[in-house]
């Protein structure tokens, strides 16, 4: 039998054996007397073996010796705990903690460390150990209180001793440390070693994010090692955030890697706000910039030009979009459809103990630093979720106190929303989204007879006005406005659709079939998404060449009856405006005619139809011309749609601005020379569909 086989059989002999005498002590006591004296009996760990084992006994152990805090010891202001010290050849103990027993020195540090992230000196024993970070940050401030002490008054001379009393042995301990990193801190420098002395919790530190200025407030910090051995700073911060119900809490952590010597402070990737060299122009910027994010609370319809990006598939990668075009604002939409990057915040408190409740239960979700694996984790989310697993109700903002100057300092670069161009959810920087310069007359433009317009617009503006008015005899079904739109190519459908979003003022979302695919599982899902995100932001829903959905339905075709089948089924419920348009008005299933609210009817461009598109592109063009009337007449005799004149004219425009000319009606004729045969497959592609669908 080997060693370890004998050592288990005899601990396994040890166990029965204790078992058995557990058994017949309880054989020998009448079992109703279990547990019934009202009386508690001591036992004491005994000595432990080599590997920290140790049983139970009843008398207490010889090594043992006098409790230090006593009667004796209660009356001194201060109990100072020293243990041997392996870390610096020139002491042969250290301070491991000390135990503040003074009345006076308790009021002294309530207000020296006030607001000190963490701690509470007010508690009845207040012990100060580890660095003792709280007094070495508010070094200069202790200083300041203790000279603050009339020497003529009793009481106040009294407090001041005590004071000095802890002052003295701080100092004898940690002298050489305040006076190096004060010295280098005023020279803008520090080493790594002594980094912690320069971050003091509370403190708005700055920080270069996705190339933002980013105001951050310092939770703490602690050291770590990645998977590659290379040591760091992990510096903990909080920011506000808006998480599409309420603006609170998140976190992040940032690295500092170890690095030999001294390093310029400002060349961290982090640091204290105060050492940038044009800290009063930053923080105006921090200001203002959170000022605007605090406006885009809720859900905004604006522009944007710059970079928008979502998580990749990797971890700590990021999937990035040059975005150029109109964008909805709207965080509570973002966790709604995307609940696996739902963002969820601590709500903010001015009651300390709630705050620092908080503090502590933000903590907790934090990893060890030793895990971390990016220089920067910038989003920590899913840890506050609501316990619930339910989103709180939209708020848009209204009702909910402003942020004070200090919020908007640290208040997030990023908002979140939806990119109507990519048709994407995406984080978009603050600073990059503009207010929407409208097209003030491209309904007015719009070359259709004055009294359809007004018709599709009346109706639109009713709908959305009045939604809540039109309903269905079921709940919830018949509140929305369908409108029809068919005819030829290139005649103004589209342009339709756009000029009444732009009138309204309205996000217009445009799709087509091929966004939807082919699958009646994959579609119901995406376009149950849509019709809702088109509720809710009051927008203008667009399905381009919409006849793969509304041709009727066949025997022969199961799988397109499906879709048609899922499209009538969710129109029933859809609370908004949709505009279809189709180039085969003959061939709409039968079912969809008693969901269309308005149809009309667009012909081909009639001669003053056409001069008048020719006339209102040029005028739209910034690009000068000399196209006289006389050219607009012969350019209206030609039979083309409005799309076909669009690209005739931005051909000629590009062929005149590499002669470097002014656009003349000869480079549009020789544009139509070169493309006439395009033109000309056109006409007769349109004349076979006019005798198939008429």
């Amino acid at each position: 039998m080997t060693l370890r086989a004998r050592l288990g059989a005899h601990d396994e002999a040890n166990e029965e054996a204790h078992g058995k005498v557990d058994q017949k002590l309880k054989e020998t006591i009448d079992p109703s007397e279990l547990g019934m004296e009202a009386e508690f009996k001591l036992v004491y760990a005994g000595k432990e073996d080599k590997k920290g084992r140790f049983q139970w006994q009843d008398t207490i152990p010889e090594d043992v010796g006098v409790a230090v805090e006593n009667a004796e010891t209660a009356k001194c202001a201060v109990l100072v705990r020293k243990v041997k010290n392996h870390g610096d050849a020139r002491k042969v103990l250290s301070i491991h903690s000390l135990v503040i027993q003074s009345p006076l020195l308790k009021e002294l540090l309530k207000v020296v460390l006030k607001d000190y992230p963490g701690l509470m000196p007010g508690l009845n024993r207040l012990e100060l150990s580890g660095n003792f970070a709280p007094v070495i940050h508010r070094w200069a401030k202790l200083r300041e209180a203790i000279d603050a002490f009339d020497a003529s008054d009793e009481e106040q001379r009294e407090s001041r001793i005590h004071g000095e009393l802890l002052y003295g042995i701080l100092q004898s301990e940690f002298k050489d440390l305040i006076d190096d990193t004060q010295d280098m801190m005023s020279k803008g420098v520090m080493t790594y070693e002594n980094l912690w002395v320069m971050f003091e919790p509370g403190h708005v530190l700055y920080a270069r994010i996705d190339g933002q200025e980013t105001g951050l407030k310092l939770d703490y910090t602690a050291h770590g090692e990645d998977l590659r051995g290379e040591k760091f700073l992990m510096v903990y911060c909080k920011y506000i955030e808006w998480d599409g119900t309420k603006f609170g809490l998140n976190k992040l952590g940032i690295k500092i890697f170890m690095y030999e010597g001294i390093r310029r402070i400002t060349s961290l990737p982090i640091y204290p706000l105060q050492y940038h060299s044009e800290q009063t122009a930053l923080r105006q910027r921090l200001l203002d910039r959170g000022a605007k994010a605090e406006g885009l609370a809720g859900t905004h319809y604006k522009a944007y030009a710059g970079m928008g990006w979502k998580k990749g598939a990797e971890p700590g990668t990021k999937d990035k979009f040059s975005i150029k075009g109109r964008v909805v604002i709207d965080a509570y939409g973002w966790n709604r459809f995307n609940p696996g990057s739902a963002v969820y915040t601590t709500a903010v408190h001015n009651n300390p103990v709630v705050a620092l409740l908080n503090e502590w239960r933000m903590r907790e979700g934090d990893e060890d630093p030793e895990s971390e694996e990016s220089d920067h984790e910038e989003e920590h989310v899913g840890d506050d979720m609501p316990e619930s697993g339910n989103f709180a109700e939209e708020e848009q903002g209204d009702g909910r106190a402003p942020l004070t100057e200090e919020q908007k300092l640290i208040l997030s670069p990023l908002v979140r929303g939806y990119s109507l161009q990519t048709k994407q959810w995406l984080n978009f920087f603050v600073n990059s989204v503009k207010e929407i310069e409208w097209q003030k007359d491209a309904f007015k433009s719009l070359v259709l007879p004055d009294n359809q317009k007004e018709l599709i617009l009346g109706f639109a503006e009713t709908q959305r006005n009045s939604k809540a008015y039109f309903d269905d005899v079921i709940e919830g079904k018949g509140k929305g406005i369908i409108i029809l739109l068919c005819g030829p190519p290139g005649v103004g459908k589209t342009l339709t659709a756009e000029s009444v979003a732009e009138e309204m003022r309205a996000p217009l979302y445009m799709m087509s079939s091929g966004d939807l695919g082919l699958d009646p599982r994959s579609i119901e899902s995406k376009l149950q998404g849509i019709l809702e995100m088109c509720t809710k932001w009051n927008a203008i829903l667009l399905l381009d060449e919409a006849d793969v959905f509304l041709e009727a339905r066949s025997l022969h075709e199961l799988e397109r009856n499906k879709l048609v089948t899922v499209f009538l089924r969710l129109l029933e419920y859809y609370e908004g405006i949709m505009f279809l348009t189709t180039n085969r008005v003959n061939t709409i299933d039968p079912a969809f005619q008693s969901r269309i609210h308005i149809s009309l009817e667009y012909s081909e461009l009639s001669i003053e139809s056409r001069r008048t598109v020719w006339t209102n592109f040029l005028a739209a063009s910034p690009q000068a011309h000399k196209i006289t009337q006389r050219n607009l007449d012969s350019l209206a005799l030609m039979n083309m749609n409005g799309r076909q004149i669009k690209n005739i004219l931005k051909t000629a425009q590009l062929l005149a601005s590499r002669k470097q000319a002014t656009l003349e009606y000869e480079h549009i004729v020789t544009v139509l020379d070169v493309t006439q045969h395009l033109h000309n497959t056109n006409r007769e592609s349109e004349r076979t569909r006019s005798s198939l669908f008429s």
